[in-house]
């Protein structure tokens, strides 16, 4: 489906190169990047709350602010390329919110490798580690006792979350 979506943007994307202006004077600049510099700064106060407390929802928030600051990066270049002030966001750009969002994605892998060693070492199924993230599965199978017939209550599959399921 996603590869579908991927390729249903190729043609859009050469419809824009072909009729957008090359130059475009926006409304509302102003709210624009204030509103989106407040959405950095709420979600990086988020990450800094989930770390303190170590909050598992850390994984996700360090995926998001890797992309705002990645975003935020091209778009303040790109929009001041050939501007009085490019070289002052190419060093923006370059020496802070690219770095900045590389640490998040280390971060975030780091964060989904380690629960998944731990989700490991709950089952005692005798994986340590993950050497690669893809080669770990996003939904495990569910196992069973062998020892007695499914029917019974004792041996009810449980899934991750802790919850008896049939």
């Amino acid at each position: 489906m996603t590869a579908v979506l991927a390729g249903g943007l190729i043609p859009w994307i050469v419809l824009l190169a072909l009729t957008l202006p090359p130059r475009y004077d926006a409304g509302h600049w102003r709210v624009l990047w204030v509103g989106y510099d407040v959405a950095e700064v709420l979600v990086l106060t988020f990450a800094a709350w989930a770390a303190w407390f170590r909050r598992q929802i850390l994984i996700p928030i360090s995926l998001v602010t890797a992309v705002l600051l990645f975003c935020d990066a091209w778009f303040d270049i790109v929009t001041s390329w050939g501007h009085r002030d490019q070289w002052v966001t190419l060093a923006t750009g370059l020496g802070a919110e690219i770095p900045l969002g590389l640490f998040f994605l280390w971060l975030c892998r780091l964060l989904v490798l380690r629960s998944i060693r731990a989700f490991h070492e709950a089952l005692g199924d005798g994986v340590a580690t993950a050497s690669l993230l893809g080669q770990t599965f996003l939904f495990l199978p569910v196992q069973r006792s062998r020892t007695s017939s499914p029917s019974k209550a004792s041996d009810r599959a449980e899934d991750p979350s802790g919850e008896a399921r049939e």
